[in-house]
């Protein structure tokens, strides 16, 4: 049997939203809200509901929810959590949400609003957290917000950890935390040194660095393992050497990844949304 390895294309099929427009409150070091700048911005749930009857006619697969930060690590979605409920119950949308750090009482409501999944970045180094992040908080917060999402009853939490922004202690310790949680799938992202931002002079880590936490991901977990989109582009043989090891999927692959899949016998199957929405 052919080993396969899912090739995601989102783009306008799964367009991202934010809730803030190109507001973030934190202006983390390596992102400054620059990153927000291409999602279609909604102001009320009035304004995200119309706009997902309109992409639901449209036919495109879904869409991820998001947005920039409050000054504790939050997305401000507490308003969205009813019409989440009514986009899943009126459309033939998929929900991909991106949580930032929640309590108890938002995670649950978050979680009765049905969304198909909730993607959660974690972080695990006090030196990020503080100074590149802006937070007055510590790794417990990430911890807590897992607990809070299986408390509450989540099926479908897919942590996101990116290699590079914090040492690698920091990454291990990240995925030793998610590796207590039964996750549906990890999503590795690789630190993209984004114009205009204070961490835009740093490189990116090294192909070895990505693939060595790769490794150790696969090894720790029993979930998927995907290479996500966030991550510096024009590095096929990175992306080819994670199929090697075992990738369950790639988020928007070069054509010369795929083409080197398919001649050494790989099953290219492509899905039209987000990583996270691995099955």
């Amino acid at each position: 049997m052919k080993r396969k390895v899912v090739a995601f294309f989102p783009g306008k099929d799964f367009p991202s939203i934010s809730v803030t427009g190109g507001r973030c409150d934190l202006q983390c070091d390596h992102c400054r809200g620059r990153h927000l700048r291409g999602m279609i911005p909604v102001s009320s749930p009035w304004e995200l509901f119309d706009l997902a009857r309109v992409l639901d006619a449209r036919g495109v697969e879904g869409l991820l929810l998001s947005g920039g930060c409050d000054p504790d690590g939050r997305v401000p979605l507490e308003e969205y959590h009813e019409v989440i409920g009514r986009i899943k119950s009126e459309t033939d949308l998929t929900v991909n949400v991106h949580t930032g750090l929640l309590d108890r009482q938002s995670a649950a409501r978050l979680v009765q609003s049905g969304p198909d999944c909730l993607s959660v970045d974690i972080v695990q180094d006090d030196r990020v957290i503080s100074d590149v992040l802006h937070l007055r908080s510590s790794p417990r917060a990430y911890e807590d917000t897992l607990d809070a999402l299986f408390e509450s009853g989540a099926r479908s939490v897919v942590p996101h950890i990116c290699v590079g922004l914090s040492g690698e202690e920091g990454e291990l310790a990240a995925l030793n935390l998610v590796s207590k949680y039964r996750i549906s799938a990890l999503v590795v992202l690789s630190f993209w040194p984004t114009r205009g931002t204070p961490l835009a002079p740093l490189p990116p880590p090294s192909d070895s660095r990505v693939l060595d936490f790769f490794q150790a991901a696969l090894d720790t977990l029993s979930c998927p393992v995907l290479l996500g989109c966030m991550r510096p582009r024009g590095r096929w043989e990175l992306e080819a050497k994670c199929v090697e090891l075992g990738a369950a999927g790639i988020a928007m692959p070069s054509r010369r990844t795929l083409r080197w899949a398919e001649e050494r016998g790989y099953a290219i199957e492509t899905s039209r949304k987000c990583c996270a929405l691995y099955r």
